[in-house]
């Protein structure tokens, strides 16, 4: 029963403090994104079947783990769907070169920019990141799969903060895909929630801190330093960053949204 208690007591002033955050309704908090094709509408199975990047057709549609990809063909739909991991990109689609090279840098290939190597589909930013790959492929392939295996905000599960308000940490086999970033979840239903909404549940701005977000630069946040507000989840470097946030969240949550747009290819 005093557990109990404590937990709702906890609840309640998680809540309430999200509360504060933001009294006025933000437009599109909580709502379930537009399905939009991934690798910009281009058939992940081409790659393999053709030799070649080839757009997809809305026609030969499929999801795998929520998302959606455009199949050039009924026969590329029937073997994508026969094994859908055989034939995506891998480390999610990112530059292989840029993940494996010095920087680690988390940039989004060009589907039309690839590489077949043993029977797998690497994509790249440019021409020229695929040129300084095929020199040495095992010189990328190798840091890109070691960086790429590494799980966002440290292995934490993003849907415990909103279903039981604490950091729970995810397991290896519950994982998912967003963003570019591996998650892992503490359970099958944790993976259930992430995979129908994962904007509601990833952290903001790929969970960095937001407050330094809001003052316009990057810095990395504390799992146990966390704020649930209408639908989305914010994260802190230490709770002095989260108690200055809370002195004007609308203020800060604006700033942020706008420093956004230009910090976050620096964050990949």
């Amino acid at each position: 029963m005093l557990h109990n208690r404590k937990r709702g007591i906890v609840r309640s002033a998680v809540v309430g403090a999200a509360a504060l955050v933001l009294s006025t309704p933000q437009p599109g908090f909580g709502e379930d994104p537009k399905l939009d094709p991934e690798l910009k509408g281009y058939c992940p199975a081409a790659y393999l079947l053709l030799g070649k990047a080839t757009q997809g057709d809305p026609a030969h549609a499929s999801t795998d783990r929520g998302k959606l990809y455009h199949l050039s063909s009924a026969e590329a739909k029937k073997a994508f769907d026969a094994n859908p991991q055989k034939f995506l990109p891998q480390f999610g689609g990112l530059c292989t070169t840029a993940l494996g090279g010095p920087y680690a840098n988390r940039f989004d290939g060009d589907p039309e920019v690839f590489a077949v190597h043993e029977g797998k589909v690497y994509l790249f930013s440019s021409e020229r990141a695929r040129r300084s790959y095929e020199k040495r492929p095992e010189h990328y392939i190798g840091p890109a799969v070691e960086r790429f295996a590494r799980p966002a905000i440290q292995g934490y599960c993003p849907v415990s903060f909103q279903r039981v308000f604490r950091t729970v940490l995810g397991s290896e086999k519950f994982k998912h895909v967003h963003h570019k970033w591996i998650y892992h979840l503490a359970d099958a239903e944790a993976l259930a929630a992430f995979q129908k909404n994962p904007m509601k549940y990833a952290p903001q701005y790929e969970g960095f801190c937001t407050l330094a977000v809001a003052k316009n630069h990057l810095y990395p946040s504390d799992p146990n330093v966390f704020l649930p507000a209408e639908g989305k989840v914010f994260m802190f470097a230490d709770p002095a960053s989260k108690q200055e946030f809370m002195t004007n969240p609308r203020r800060f949550l604006m700033q942020a949204d706008a420093n956004w747009k230009e910090l976050k290819d620096k964050g990949r």
